[in-house]
C-alpha cells in the first residue's frame, strides 16, 4: 500500500474510533456533561468564565443536585443553582463565573471539579468532570534594584546591589534568582537557592558582584531572571556593572575600552626543522584619517633563513572615504564564486545604502614570492551592485568573468540575490543565476540556478525552507546540486518543542575537459525524513531527533577500486540524541547519532549493521576535554578511505587548558589531541600550545609551538599501469613541529571617532563662592557622567572625556554619599576644554518606616526593600531603599524636598503618604515615621 493511503486509512480510522468512543459514552450514561473550555488562561484580580453543558437522554424528569469535590466549582460569582431539573431528552447550559483571587485561586495549575448526584439510585450518572485554570504567573511577580546601574570599586573590583522580590499574585511562589549571559569576566557571589514567597510577600536578598580578574576596565550588562520550578521565567531585569576610570572615550563598544589598540605590529621567529627558519614580520589595523576617511592594511611578510627567499602574502591596504574606497593587495570575497587572489577593487558610494565595485583579481595567494610557482594563476574580472537593507541584509547583482589558463576554460557568470521582508517575522530570500563555461576547442556549456529561502513565524510555530537548484556545468560555488531543506518547529511551554524536517541533496556536478581535467564528475544524493523533541529542565537541554536517511553515490575509478565508477546505495534508520548541560562555570554537551543500516550495496560491511557518532566536549575556567568516537560508516564517501577488509572507525580524545597568572599578565592556552583510524590503522598525535605576556606600554611577548605525529599503515592501492614496487613500505612514520617565538606592540588608538577633549576638575567650594581657592580640597572618587559615559575623578579630582562630537552637553555629578554640584553643569563643545566645577558636601537624613498593629496578620511583613524618594523644587529626584528593620538613609544637599514612599502594586499602604522637609546647614533635619499598613489580607465587616 502506498504511503499516503496508509496515512489516509490511519486518519479515517482513529476518526471513526473517537466517534464511536463519543456515541458509546452517550450510551453509558443517562445524564452526561461537559465544560465549554477544558483550561482557561486567567490573569489576577480579573474574572473568568465557563460554561456546563448538562444533558438528559432518559424519557422521564431527573433531578440533579451538584457537587463540587472539594473544589472551588460552586463558589463562584454566578454559580450553579443548589438544584436542577432537566426535563425528557432536554440539554441545559449553565454559565459560571469567577474572580480570579485568593480566595478563589489557591495553585497555579488549579482543576474546577463539578459532580451530579440523585435521589434516584437508578440513574446512571456521568463520574465529575473538571475544567482547569492557569495562572500567570509572568505578570504576578516583581524583581527590581535600587539602581539601574552600579560602579566596581577600583580597588577590591566589587560592589554590592540588593535585589527586591515581590510575589504580586493569588498563590506561594517558589522561584530562584539566575543570572543568565553572565560575562566570564565576572562572578556574582550571593543567595540563589530556591526560596518561596507567599502571596503578597517580599524579601530582600544581598549579592555581590566581583570581577575574576584585575585591571579589567569594561561595563558589564548583567541579566536577572526569576525562574520558578519548571523552568519558566517569571520576571526579569537588567542592570549594568560599569568599572569607571577617570578617562572615557565616547561612543566605544563598552567592551571595547579593554581591547588592544586598533594597531598591532608583531615580529616572529619560526622554526619548523628540516632547514627551515623563517622570520615574519606582521602588521595590521586602521586609521582614521579625519571622520569621515579611514586606511585599513594587513601585512604578511616571511623572510626564509636558509633558502634566501621572501614572500609577502595576505597584504592589503584599504583606503574609504564617504564616496568611494580603493583596496589593493590580497582580496578575498564570495560573489557566487570565491574571489580569492591579488589585485585591485574599485567602490563607488551612491549614498549609505547603494554601491558600484568593480574587480580585477590575480587567483594567486602570494603578492609576491621568490620562490617556484610552477602552477599560473587564472583571472577574474568582475562588477558588483550591492544595496544593504536597513535590516542589514545585502541585495545584490554581479558579472564576473573568469579565465583559468592552467586548465584552459573560460566563464562568465551573472549571479544575484534579493532579501525581501514581508513583516510579521515573515521573510523571503531569492537568489539566481546563469553561466556560460567554453574550452579552447570551442565546446561550451549554458547553465542556471535559482534558489528561494523562506522564513515565518507565527504564533507558536516557525517554519524553515532553504531551495536550491543548479545546472551540472553551474559555475558558482554549489555547481550541480539540488537540494531542499524545510523545518516546521512547534513550540510548547516548558522550554519544550517538537520539529519535522524533510531535506534533499542531489550534488551531480559536471566538468568540461580542459588542458588538464583534474575534476571528478562524483554524484551522490541524501535524503533526510527526521521528528524531533527538545525539552528544557533547568540548565539540562535534551533534544532527541529519529531520522531515516537514504543515500546514493556513483564516484570515479579511485586507486584501483572498480573499472568504472561505483554505483552504491544505503538505507538506515537513526536517532540522534543531544545532551546540553551550562553554567557560568561549566560548559558540557554530547551528540550521539546511532543508526542501523539495513541496506547497503556495496557490502563493506554487509549489511545490516549498526552504526555510532559520538562527538562531547566539555569546559570550565581552567580545563576542558574533547572526543570523537565513529563505528562503522555513516556518509557513503567514508567507504573511500578503507578497503575491501578494513572496518571504518575513528577514536579522537585529548584535553585542553588555559590559564592566567602574575597578576593576569601570562596567559596560557595548552590542547592535545589523540586519534586512531581503524581503516588505515593509523595514529595521530597532536599538541598546540600558545603562552603570551603582557609587559609594560602595550608591548607582548608571544610563544606557540604546533606539533603532530602521524604513523600507520600503507593502504591505498597502486596504479595498476605501473610495475610494482619490489619493495613496498608497510608502515610509515613521519612528524611535523613548529616552534614560533615573538614580541608585539598594539599602539595608536582604539576604535572610535575622533573628537573634542574635555577635562575636568572637581573641588570643594567651602566658601560658596565658586572659585577653586588656595587649600580647598579635591573631590577624589566623585562620579561623573555625560549622557551615559562615566568615568570617576582621580585623587586630584580630575576626569577627562574624549571623542566627544561637537555639540551641547550636560555633565552630571552622581549623588553617591557625597558631593553633588550647585546647579546644572552645561558644556559647548566646539574645541577642546577643560573647566574647574565647586561642588558641595551632601547632607544624610535618616528614617523609619513603622508598621501598624493587625491583629488579623500573625506574620511581620517584609520591611526591607521598599523605596523612598525625594524629589526637589527643581524636579530632581533622590531615591534609596529601606532595610529590613525598616531604617533607612537619605542624602540630600541643603534645599526643600518632597519625601514619599513607592506604594504602588505592593501589597501594603502608607497612611502619612507624603511629608516636606528643608534640609539646612546648622540644623539637623528628621523625617517623620511613616506608617505601615499591611494589605496582604482585608478583613470587611458587613452589619444587617
Amino acid at each position: 500500500m502506498p504511503i499516503r493511503s496508509r496515512w489516509i486509512f490511519l486518519f479515517l480510522f482513529c476518526y471513526a474510533a473517537l466517534f464511536l468512543s463519543q456515541a458509546k459514552g452517550q450510551q453509558l450514561y443517562d445524564i452526561t456533561y461537559y465544560f465549554e473550555r477544558d483550561t482557561i488562561q486567567i490573569i489576577p484580580s480579573q474574572t473568568f468564565s465557563n460554561k456546563l453543558n448538562i444533558s438528559n437522554h432518559t424519557d422521564r424528569a431527573i433531578e440533579l443536585k451538584p457537587t463540587a469535590a472539594n473544589t472551588a466549582a460552586l463558589r463562584g460569582l454566578i454559580k450553579l443553582p443548589g438544584s436542577i431539573t432537566l426535563k425528557p431528552k432536554e440539554t441545559k447550559w449553565f454559565p459560571l463565573k469567577y474572580m480570579a483571587d485568593r480566595q478563589t485561586i489557591a495553585e497555579g495549575t488549579q482543576a474546577f471539579t463539578i459532580g451530579f448526584e440523585s435521589n434516584d439510585p437508578l440513574v446512571k450518572i456521568q463520574g465529575h468532570q473538571s475544567f482547569y485554570t492557569q495562572l500567570a504567573m509572568e505578570q504576578s511577580f516583581l524583581i527590581q534594584t535600587e539602581q539601574s546601574e552600579y560602579y566596581l570599586d577600583q580597588a577590591t573590583g566589587q560592589t554590592q546591589f540588593l535585589v527586591r522580590a515581590v510575589n504580586r499574585g493569588l498563590v506561594p511562589l517558589t522561584v530562584q534568582l539566575r543570572f543568565p549571559n553572565l560575562s566570564p569576566d565576572l562572578e556574582i557571589i550571593g543567595e540563589t537557592l530556591p526560596f518561596t514567597l507567599a502571596a503578597g510577600g517580599q524579601s530582600l536578598l544581598t549579592f555581590t558582584a566581583r570581577l575574576r580578574k584585575k585591571n579589567i576596565n569594561m561595563d558589564f550588562d548583567v541579566d536577572i531572571q526569576a525562574v520558578e520550578g519548571g523552568g519558566s521565567v517569571l520576571a526579569s531585569n537588567r542592570i549594568r556593572m560599569m568599572t569607571v576610570g577617570s578617562v572615557k572615550r565616547f561612543f566605544s563598544n563598552m567592551n571595547l575600552q579593554n581591547q588592544p589598540f586598533d594597531n598591532r605590529a608583531a615580529l616572529r621567529y619560526i622554526n619548523m626543522g628540516k632547514n627551515i627558519s623563517v622570520y615574519q614580520l606582521q602588521g595590521d589595523g586602521k586609521i582614521d584619517l579625519n571622520n569621515k576617511d579611514k586606511l585599513s592594511y594587513r601585512m604578511n611578510f616571511d623572510y626564509y633563513q636558509d633558502q634566501r627567499t621572501f614572500n609577502l602574502y595576505d597584504t592589503y591596504l584599504d583606503y574609504e572615504t564617504e564616496k568611494w574606497g580603493v583596496k589593493l593587495g590580497n582580496i578575498y570575497e564570495n560573489l557566487d564564486q570565491f574571489i580569492n587572489g591579488r589585485g585591485i577593487k574599485g567602490t563607488y558610494k551612491f549614498d549609505k545604502q547603494r554601491s558600484l565595485s568593480l574587480y580585477a583579481i590575480q587567483n594567486n595567494y602570494m603578492l609576491f614570492t621568490e620562490m617556484d610557482n610552477p602552477i599560473p594563476g587564472g583571472e577574474i574580472v568582475g562588477v558588483k551592485y550591492a544595496v544593504q537593507t536597513e535590516k542589514n541584509q545585502e541585495n545584490s547583482i554581479a558579472y564576473l568573468h573568469s579565465n583559468n589558463d592552467y586548465r584552459g576554460v573560460r566563464s562568465g557568470l551573472f549571479s544575484g540575490k534579493r532579501f525581501i521582508d514581508l513583516g510579521n517575522n515573515n521573510s523571503l530570500f531569492l537568489e539566481g543565476g546563469t553561466s556560460i563555461e567554453q574550452v579552447e576547442s570551442g565546446n561550451n556549456r549554458l547553465a542556471v540556478a535559482g534558489g528561494i529561502n523562506y522564513n515565518n513565524s507565527f504564533g507558536n510555530y516557525q517554519i524553515t525552507s532553504v531551495n536550491y537548484y543548479s545546472s551540472p556545468y553551474y559555475v558558482g560555488l554549489r555547481r550541480g546540486l539540488t537540494q531542499t531543506d524545510s523545518r516546521i518547529t512547534m513550540s510548547m511551554a516548558n522550554d519544550r518543542n517538537l520539529s519535522a524536517r524533510i531535506s534533499y541533496m542531489d550534488n551531480n556536478p559536471k566538468y568540461l575537459a580542459g588542458d588538464r581535467n583534474y575534476f571528478f564528475n562524483n554524484a551522490s544524493r541524501i535524503q533526510i525524513y527526521e521528528l524531533g523533541y527538545h525539552t528544557g529542565l533547568g540548565k539540562l537541554q535534551l533534544e532527541l531527533r529519529p531520522y531515516f536517511m537514504a543515500q546514493h553515490g556513483a564516484y570515479q575509478n579511485w586507486w584501483g577500486i572498480a573499472t568504472n565508477p561505483v554505483n552504491w546505495k544505503s538505507n538506515s534508520l537513526r536517532t540522534v540524541a543531544d545532551l546540553n548541560f551550562f553554567t557560568p562555570s561549566h560548559r558540557f554537551s554530547l551528540q550521539t547519532d546511532y543508526g542501523y543500516t539495513y541496506r547497503n550495496t556495496s557490502n563493506r560491511p554487509i549489511a545490516p549493521f549498526h552504526s555510532v557518532r559520538i562527538n562531547g566536549n566539555y569546559t570550565n575556567t581552567f580545563f576542558g576535554f574533547n572526543t570523537f568516537i565513529q563505528i562503522n560508516p555513516y556518509y557513503l564517501s567514508d567507504l573511500l578511505a578503507t578497503n575491501a577488509n578494513s572496518n571504518y572507525s575513528i577514536y579522537s580524545l585529548g584535553p585542553n587548558t588555559q590559564f592566567y597568572a602574575f597578576n593576569n599578565q601570562l596567559h596560557v592556552q595548552l590542547s592535545t589531541m589523540y586519534s586512531y583510524y581503524g581503516f588505515s590503522r593509523s595514529n595521530n598525535l597532536s599538541v598546540n600550545g600558545n603562552v603570551r605576556w603582557q609587559i609594560k606600554d602595550n608591548w607582548n611577548l608571544t610563544a606557540d609551538i604546533f606539533y603532530t605525529a602521524i604513523s600507520g599503515k600503507s593502504l591505498f592501492l597502486v596504479d595498476p599501469n605501473l610495475p610494482p614496487d619490489p619493495n613496498p613500505l608497510n608502515r610509515y612514520s613521519f612528524d611535523n613541529r613548529q616552534i614560533r617565538l615573538g614580541i608585539e606592540k598594539n599602539f595608536g588608538r582604539r576604535a572610535g571617532q575622533k573628537g573634542h577633549k574635555l577635562e575636568l576638575t572637581f573641588f570643594e567650594d567651602e566658601n560658596n563662592n565658586g572659585s577653586n581657592d588656595v587649600g580647598e580640597a579635591k573631590a577624589g572618587a566623585v562620579l561623573v557622567r555625560i549622557g551615559k559615559e562615566v568615568a570617576l575623578t582621580d585623587e586630584k579630582g580630575r576626569v577627562k572625556f574624549v571623542d566627544m562630537d561637537t555639540g551641547p552637553y550636560i555633565v552630571q555629578v552622581e549623588n553617591s554619599k557625597g558631593w553633588v554640584s550647585l546647579g546644572p553643569i552645561n558644556v559647548l563643545m566646539t574645541k577642546n576644554q577643560r573647566l574647574e566645577i565647586p561642588l558641595i558636601k551632601t547632607r544624610p537624613l535618616k528614617g523609619r518606616i513603622k508598621v501598624v498593629e493587625n491583629k488579623y496578620l500573625k506574620t511581620r511583613p517584609q520591611l526591607g526593600g521598599i523605596k523612598i524618594t525625594a524629589v526637589d523644587r527643581q524636579g530632581k529626584i533622590y531615591s534609596t531603599l529601606s532595610s529590613e528593620s525598616g531604617d533607612y538613609v537619605l542624602y540630600l544637599p541643603l534645599g526643600n524636598y518632597s519625601i514619599a514612599v513607592v506604594t504602588e502594586g505592593m501589597p501594603f499602604s502608607i497612611e502619612n503618604q507624603n511629608c516636606a522637609i528643608e534640609v539646612k546647614v546648622d540644623k539637623d533635619c528628621v523625617i517623620p515615621d511613616f506608617n505601615y499598613r499591611d494589605e496582604r489580607r482585608k478583613v470587611g465587616v458587613k452589619r444587617f
